[in-house]
C-alpha cells in the first residue's frame, strides 16, 4: 500500500530541504565573507623544552582575530590600537583555506576547515613558536 502526501506536507518538506541547502551554503568558511576567531588553545615550543601550554595573552598572541581575506587582512579584536598584519597568500585546498604571512621577525600560518570553521595556526620565530587551536565564526 503506498502512503500518499498532502500538498501542504510536500511543500513543507520542499522548504525544509532548501532552507537545510541554504544554512549550508552561509556556513562557508573560505574567505568569501569575514570571519572572527576565537584562540582557545596555544603551546609554546622552543628548541631547549618540552612545548608549554600557555593563554593566548601569556603568549603575546590575540585572543580574537578577525580574518577578512578579501581586504588581505588579520587584525587583533581586542587590541587598543587595532594592529593588523597582512596576509601575503591564499590557498583553498582539500576544504581548507591557508592563509600566511608575516612581519617582525615572525611568520605565521593561519588554516581554516571551510565546513565547520576550526582553526589551527602557527607563529614561528627564533626563540620559540607557537601552536594555537581555536574556532572561527561568520559575525
Amino acid at each position: 500500500m503506498r502512503a500518499k502526501t498532502s500538498p501542504a506536507a510536500a511543500l513543507f518538506l520542499a522548504a525544509g530541504c532548501c532552507l537545510s541547502s541554504a544554512a549550508l551554503a552561509a556556513g562557508k568558511y573560505d574567505g568569501s565573507a569575514p570571519l572572527v576567531c576565537a584562540v582557545l588553545v596555544v603551546h609554546e615550543c622552543s628548541e631547549w623544552s618540552i612545548c608549554q601550554p600557555r593563554t593566548a595573552i601569556g603568549a603575546g598572541l590575540p585572543p580574537m582575530i578577525k580574518v577578512d581575506v578579501k581586504a588581505l587582512k588579520i587584525r587583533d579584536l581586542e587590541a587598543g590600537k587595532s594592529p593588523e598584519s597582512a596576509i601575503r597568500s591564499v590557498d583553498h585546498a582539500n576544504n581548507k583555506m591557508v592563509l600566511n604571512g608575516g612581519e617582525a621577525g615572525r611568520g605565521w600560518s593561519v588554516l581554516v576547515n571551510e565546513q565547520t570553521g576550526r582553526m589551527s595556526a602557527v607563529v614561528a620565530a627564533d626563540e620559540a613558536s607557537f601552536v594555537a587551536f581555536g574556532q572561527c565564526a561568520l559575525p
